[in-house]
């Protein structure tokens, strides 16, 4: 039995019990107030509500009521938080964090990177409600750098300094901005500024990895040991990007060669790079970008397709190792969003969607795989960011 059909089982049995006063109440209600009156529909599993008794709602036992809010997209929860003391005590509460584990996340916030002004906001876009929300950073130290990686609603920040023999160093700080929790890590093995930084969750465990990536050494931070490793090194003669798209396990990243390029992958759990050998890559090699969708690793890059120049999808074929094109900008947008061929474009992808911004434009564009459906995110930011999933229950 999931998570949902418990909470209607347990609603059934809440209701059965006041449905006789429920009935008492409304009929004897001086007031003739609108009620709802809770009609179960067995085949689906559906309530269907049509009016409502405050006397009864007004009762509902804490736990059965946390399970409800637990449900709420994130941004309805603090919405709602601010209207009682106790509701604001759950966003801090580990055992309501305890039940918001148990619920699949639907929430999805594009966070651009550019936007964090003094570390004291993050500027994010939800796909759902069609709306740019601020993220306030205040809660973090003044050293903690851009964010440059995400997992399961933590946020990794990392900073670079200057050592007393000149030698660099990089400071990492993993937050959820939701609960204001935040830690640094410990130091690692060796004292470089790495190339990429990718993380990892777990949700089983509530663990978390980091892979921090650089020319001459791999390290992979784990949460449940608080400690680094050093892994393998890269493929002889290859070097890497931040160009990474990390799934199923495994860290996907494109050399940085403009001629020649090629997929790296990076097993998670043998902690090896590989060099896969896909064919030739789709799209003008120095316009592509790795992106996770749908589970599946996918390159959205520039290309000529009828005499047209637009953005195209392309998917992975884990078996044949073929690329194949799953979606293409409408000629109209691309022309649009496409105003100088020359001009890079970044995006992220999550779940269904991916998201599309470049230089000098106020018009992101927002992709979903599902229904090959492209449309404009107006006032967007005009650099790169990341997907995030934000979750009360994520720990650093």
């Amino acid at each position: 039995m999931n998570p949902g059909e418990v909470f209607l089982d347990e609603a059934r049995q809440f209701y059965a019990g006041f449905r006789k006063s429920y009935n008492n109440a409304l009929y004897h209600s001086q007031q003739q107030q609108q009620a709802i009156d809770l009609r179960y529909h067995h085949q689906d599993h559906q309530m269907i509500a049509t009016t409502m008794d405050p006397n009864l709602w007004s009762h509902l036992p804490d736990d059965l009521l946390d399970r409800i809010l637990a449900w709420l997209p994130i941004d309805a929860f603090f919405r709602l938080a601010t209207l009682c003391r106790r509701w604001s005590r759950l966003a801090t509460s580990k055992s309501f964090h305890d039940l918001c584990a148990t619920v699949p996340s639907t929430a999805i916030l594009f966070v651009k990177i550019i936007a964090c002004d003094c570390q004291q906001l993050l500027t994010t876009f939800s796909p759902a409600a069609s709306r740019w929300y601020k993220l306030p950073l205040a809660f973090l130290p003044p050293n903690a750098g851009l964010p440059v990686a995400t997992a399961r609603g933590l946020l990794c920040f990392t900073n670079h300094f200057q050592g007393y023999n000149n030698d660099e160093y990089t400071a990492l700080f993993v937050c959820n901005p939701l609960t204001k929790a935040w830690r640094e890590l410990p130091p690692m093995l060796f004292h470089h500024r790495p190339t990429l930084v990718t993380m990892v969750a777990d949700a089983a465990t509530k663990s978390y990895k980091l892979v921090v990536a650089g020319r001459w050494t791999t390290e992979v931070y784990s949460s449940a040991t608080n400690s680094w490793k050093r892994s393998a090194c890269l493929p002889r003669g290859e070097e890497i990007s931040r160009n990474v798209a990390l799934c199923n396990g495994v860290l996907y990243c494109l050399t940085p060669r403009w001629y020649n390029c090629s997929l790296l992958a990076f097993s998670l759990q043998h902690e090896t790079w590989i060099k896969i050998k896909t064919g030739r890559l789709p799209g003008y090699c120095q316009f592509r970008n790795l992106v996770e969708c749908s589970g599946q690793v996918a390159i959205v890059g520039k290309c000529v397709r009828h005499q047209v120049f637009t953005i195209c999808v392309w998917f992975l074929d884990q078996r044949s190792l073929k690329w194949r094109e799953v979606g293409r900008m409408p000629k109209v947008m691309a022309e649009h969003f496409l105003v100088m061929p020359s001009e890079s474009f970044y995006c992220s992808g999550i779940r269904n969607l991916v998201f599309l911004t470049r230089d000098n434009s106020h018009d992101g564009v927002l992709f979903d795989i599902s229904t090959k459906s492209w449309r404009w995110v107006p006032d967007c930011p005009n650099l790169e960011g990341m997907a995030f999933e934000p979750r009360l229950d994520a720990v650093p």
